[in-house]
């Protein structure tokens, strides 16, 4: 967030002194670097995703196997032991 505000007020102080040209560049290059930054960040929450998917996978078969271990360690059936 802090980027888009940076690249918005070096756009804004930028525009005062260019030319028209120089103006439709630099709003140009500042509609890009919000583009990229956008991107940037959805890979970065797509990237947070998965590893939080894949840590509570992790977890599901631990605990499922800690409950397994529980579950015979508690069985007092040598049958089904």
């Amino acid at each position: 967030m802090r980027i888009l505000l940076a690249i918005a007020a070096a756009a804004a102080l930028g525009l005062a002194a260019c030319s028209q040209a120089e103006t439709d560049q630099a709003g140009a290059d500042a509609e890009q670097a919000a583009s990229d930054t956008g991107a940037a960040l959805e890979d970065a929450g797509a990237a947070v995703g998965d590893a939080a998917h894949e840590a509570g996978e992790a977890v599901e078969g631990a605990v499922n196997d800690t409950a397994t271990e529980v579950e015979h360690a508690t069985d007092d059936n040598p049958a089904t032991n």
